[in-house]
């Protein structure tokens, strides 16, 4: 109702009465459902809604609009009844708490409960004399922490350094040779553009040859059948070095076929149960004597199994600490998640769910869509957002809301999360097997949609008439969902809904655009087209314009192009007032129409990128107020173009701008001048990154005062030896990467210069002296690399390394990266040969 409220046409064509009582109607139904378990009528109202939409002014009638008010009111009576019979009694969620919420804290917690034992055997196993490579199975049934052992154990200290190389693999029951080779290739530092456009056999041949005389360990982790490994074992050399490969399977079956006794992961005792429950439901407070009872009464319904112990914390740390509550857990008899095995512990999983608050079910639910591999947590809100699925609230953008509700299911421990390197940000997430299977069987038993897993050895997607769902690929395990809008048939469905997320080739996109309320639009080449037969490489050459009639999509708010190097923007993108995400490889805008009479602005756009030689002039920069990430790019052909005609300095104005990336190619063009000689920066920046930029390292000044940045790449940077720091510069940064900065020679720096820098890398600096030896003493550094330096610099990294380690500082690390193997071994000898020994050190290549 609020967008149609500004929707360019309909807000005109709407009676303002008719407007005032829908509103109340909405809010008197939104409160019920939030405090009622009655989702079908969110799905309901939230139709209509849609539907009125689609109209345009003309195919309209009054009729149709008083239909909705009386839908509307149908669904007030029978809710008010509800009411009357129920005493308005709350099912879903329980009442506010006073306690803390500490569920968060616990589930950070990486305690092996029980599980100590198992730890000794895998790594005694792991780190044995036998110079054979080993193959270790951990079996055990679902949620029994197998790969929670194999974790502990892939990120031990000792076993960093026992191997020179770690690959991570989740294979599962719907595996992929390919998708095997690719996140292998990863784990080696192998970027997605190098791979993507390798056939499989080139891949497993690259993965070969970069093991082989390599002593590696890698971890395959929820093989399913022993064909998924004959398709993949060949590619993993026998070295003779002790190398090892893990395998965490629920198939007792298949241990005879590895070679190799199997470490067998039992339920836990009653004794390791409680104590597991305990750390995720209270962290490090304790169980209040008065919750012991009941507690331990719940515990023994899950039967020893880590995950359904886990989870039920999880729901418990985020509720009351009343007697009352925990003792209508305890005695919570509709369970009605079939777990297909009888166990009791799994329809645990199914309670927490029941439990979850209104808002938060859908978004929960959604996850069964997701493979059994992590999901990008920017990509995911997206989605959210897009399905209408979070609730807004003052002074909030959907987005921190989404990123709230990402906090609440990892609080809950119900969704898993990895944080990214480079900020450690929310990065990607995901659910656990069982989790996810709950989330299909519960959105299948509530109409929400439908999940075939296999078929004619592909895994497709159907979804119920309710909602027609298309997904970027990354949100499926192998192929495309099946794209029809004709799913399940039953007394439940209702007409399609309008359709919000659409995956399509934009270059075969109808100019008509039919679906008016597509609200997330994602690029994916056809795989049928005439397209198919074309190299990836020349293909990412093309370019596109996007039609003008693309302002027809009023509702869009995400815009993804990734494949498609150039698009062309028409000028009616600056009338899209809905836009909240434009993400291109390249984009070209034109200046915003200057006739206009009432100049409209993109409140809601906060991702901007890579946008190609654009004006940011005064205007510009008030049409795109709330914008926080930015990317542009400068192609300079050199006609003498001046710094000045792209108003860099009013960059300044984005007061919500949060990350900055640019580039410029063509700056030997400029001569003297270059496009940052006026550029200003917003105090809000918190990430910047720089490339092929014309600027001195005395420049640097305006960017260390930023008293909010945490993150600086600073790539091909072409003026000046030294970078000498100043005091009270970068007093917020946690991240620096310095790369290809040919001319730097001195880095001069003191601990009082980062104090909290957390990672600090370096790389392509040939004519580096060296790290000054105080880079070492900042407390909070975790991490440096050195990647392509001179030798004085690499020995100074190492140095720096092992002074620290002589204090008992055992929090750093240190990766050095090299060309190839040989080089790597050259540099092994030479840090042995200077009696140099470290434990935290790394030699990659």
């Amino acid at each position: 109702m609020d967008q149609i409220q500004i929707h360019p046409s309909l807000s005109t064509s709407f009676d303002n009465y008719q407007n005032q009582s829908l509103h109340e109607k909405l809010h008197f139904l939104l409160d019920f459902v939030e405090n009622h378990s009655a989702s079908v009528i969110h799905e309901k109202a939230d139709f209509h809604l849609d539907s009125v939409t689609n109209y345009s002014d003309a195919d309209r009638t009054e009729a149709e609009d008083l239909k909705v008010l009386e839908e509307m009111d149908s669904i007030k009576e029978k809710i008010i009844k509800v009411k009357e019979g129920t005493g308005f009694i709350n099912h879903s969620t329980p009442p506010p708490s006073s306690s803390p919420p500490l569920a968060a804290a616990a589930s950070k917690t990486t305690a092996m409960v029980g599980f100590d034992g198992y730890v000794d055997q895998l790594l005694d196993q792991l780190t044995g004399h036998d110079s054979r490579r080993l193959i270790l199975p951990i079996v055990g049934m679902g949620g029994i922490g197998k790969t929670t052992l194999a974790t502990n154990v892939y990120q031990n200290s000792n076993i960093m350094r026992q191997f020179n190389v770690r690959i991570w693999v989740t294979v599962s029951q719907e595996f992929s040779p390919r998708k095997i080779y690719l996140q292998a290739l990863s784990c080696l530092g192998r970027s997605t553009s190098d791979t993507e456009t390798s056939n499989d056999q080139q891949l497993s041949d690259k993965l070969y040859k970069l093991l082989y005389n390599r002593r590696y360990l890698v971890v395959l982790d929820d093989v399913w059948s022993i064909e998924a490994w004959d398709k993949i074992n060949f590619f993993f050399p026998e070295n003779n070095n002790k190398s090892r490969i893990v395998v965490t399977t629920r198939e007792s079956k298949l241990v005879g076929y590895f070679g190799s006794s199997a470490l067998s992961v039992d339920f836990l005792n009653e004794k390791n149960s409680w104590e597991l429950f305990c750390v995720k439901t209270f962290a490090q407070e304790g169980c209040p004597p008065e919750l012991e009872q009941v507690g331990k009464k719940i515990v023994d319904k899950c039967r020893g199994l880590p995950l359904a112990i886990i989870v039920i914390g999880g729901l418990l740390g985020k509720s009351p600490r009343s007697q009352e509550y925990w003792e209508k857990i305890a005695n919570e008899k509709n369970l009605t998640f079939d777990s297909g095995e009888g166990n009791e512990s799994l329809s645990m999983l199914y309670l927490s769910y029941k439990h979850l608050p209104i808002w938060l079910k859908s978004c929960f639910l959604y996850l069964g869509l997701c493979s059994a591999y992590y999901v990008d947590v920017s990509e995911l809100i997206k989605l959210w957002v897009a399905e209408g699925f979070i609730k807004p609230k003052i002074n909030q953008s959907l987005e921190e809301v989404a990123e709230s509700y990402v906090e609440d299911l990892v609080a809950r421990n119900l969704l898993l999360l990895r944080f990214s390197r480079r900020n450690r940000k929310l990065g990607s997430c995901g659910v656990h097997d069982l989790v996810r299977d709950m989330c299909v069987r519960v959105a299948e038993k509530e109409n929400v949609f439908c999940v075939q897993r296999v078929r004619d050895g592909k895994r497709h997607v159907i979804v119920d008439e309710n909602r027609t769902w298309f997904y970027p690929k990354d949100m499926l395990s192998i192929d495309r969902p099946i794209r029809s809008r004709h799913g399940r048939r039953g007394a439940a469905a209702t007409a399609a809904q309008p359709l919000r997320v659409m995956v399509r080739d934009m270059r075969r996109l109808d100019y008509s655009f039919p679906e008016v309320n597509v609200r997330l639009l994602y690029h994916e080449p056809d795989e049928d087209d005439e397209y198919k037969d074309f190299d990836p490489r020349d293909y990412w050459m093309a370019s596109y314009e996007l039609p003008s009639s693309i302002s027809l999509l009023w509702s869009l708010q995400t815009l993804i192009v990734q494949e498609i190097s150039d698009v062309e923007a028409p000028s009616e993108i600056w009338k899209m007032t809905q836009l909240r995400h434009i993400e291109m490889s390249s984009i070209c805008v034109p200046d915003p129409p200057t006739n206009d009479v009432d100049v409209v602005v993109l409140r809601n756009l906060q991702t901007f990128k890579t946008v190609e030689n654009l004006i940011f002039s005064e205007d510009v920069c008030k049409r795109i107020p709330n914008v926080k990430e930015l990317g542009i790019c400068y192609y300079l052909n050199g006609n003498g173009e001046a710094s000045s005609r792209y108003h860099m300095h009013d960059v300044g104005r984005l007061n919500k701008l949060e990350s900055l990336e640019y580039s410029c190619n063509g700056w030997e063009n400029l001569g003297d001048d270059h496009l940052l000689w006026k550029l200003k920066l917003p105090s809000s920046l918190k990430e910047l990154s720089l490339h092929n930029c014309k600027l001195e390292w005395s420049d640097m000044m305006m960017i260390g005062l930023l008293p909010h940045l945490e993150l600086l790449l600073l790539r091909k940077l072409v003026v000046g030896e030294e970078w000498d720091f100043g005091e009270g510069e970068f007093v917020s940064l946690k991240h620096l990467r310095i790369d290809g900065c040919d001319d730097l020679t001195y880095f001069i720096a003191e601990s009082s210069n980062f104090p909290v820098l957390e990672t600090f890398s370096l790389e392509s600096l040939p004519k580096m002296e060296e790290i000054p030896l105080g880079i070492g003493e900042i407390p909070t550094l975790e991490r440096m690399e050195v990647c392509g330096c001179n030798e004085s610099t690499t020995i100074s990294a190492v140095e720096i390394l092992e002074e620290q380690e002589s204090l008992a500082n055992q929090r750093l690390q240190l990766k050095l990266k090299f060309r190839d193997e040989t080089e790597a071994e050259m540099w092994r000898g030479k840090i042995q040969e200077l009696g140099i020994t470290c434990q935290n050190l790394m030699i990659n290549w």
